[in-house]
């Protein structure tokens, strides 16, 4: 296995697709959408220049999938601007988990965000991925405020 993870091009437009759907199945089983492709076509179409993706390949397979959404902070008189990551939509392919591909893509993120020099990249973790978090360089914290409607 020689896994690689590089950033999704438009090309890759219906692999994020397929792993979003595959994703909704596993965690919201039986919601069938044909008007999916569509919307997420939009969705990504709106979120260009905010977020890169990037794609897992095992070989030329596509096995997972993660997407980094840059915020910008406001310019400050005097001082770097500065800007923060959320780290999204992390997901492998079952076959693929603890192989080390979300480990692979973390690292893509991370390798990222040090180059724009993000403040901090931030993760809201589901339950189930609680164990892989908990061995990430991620720590958990509670500095910050969550409004949740």
């Amino acid at each position: 296995m020689r896994t690689t993870a590089q950033v999704a091009t438009e090309a890759d437009r219906p692999v994020l697709a397929q792993f979003r759907s595959v994703w909704t199945a596993e965690v919201h089983p039986g919601g069938a959408d044909t008007a999916f492709a569509d919307r997420f076509s939009s969705w990504l179409d709106a979120q260009r220049g905010w977020r890169t993706f990037w794609i897992a390949r095992d070989d030329a397979r596509p096995v997972g999938m993660v997407n980094l959404l840059v915020i910008e902070r406001m310019p400050r008189p005097g001082l770097p601007s500065g800007g923060w990551g959320y780290l999204g939509n992390l997901f492998v392919l079952p076959a693929y988990r603890r192989s080390g591909v979300g480990t692979l893509l973390v690292e893509a993120v991370l390798s990222h965000a040090t180059a724009r020099d993000l403040e901090r990249v931030i993760v809201h973790p589901n339950d189930a991925s609680l164990p892989f978090w908990n061995r990430s360089p991620f720590s958990e914290t509670s500095d910050l405020f969550v409004w949740a409607a």
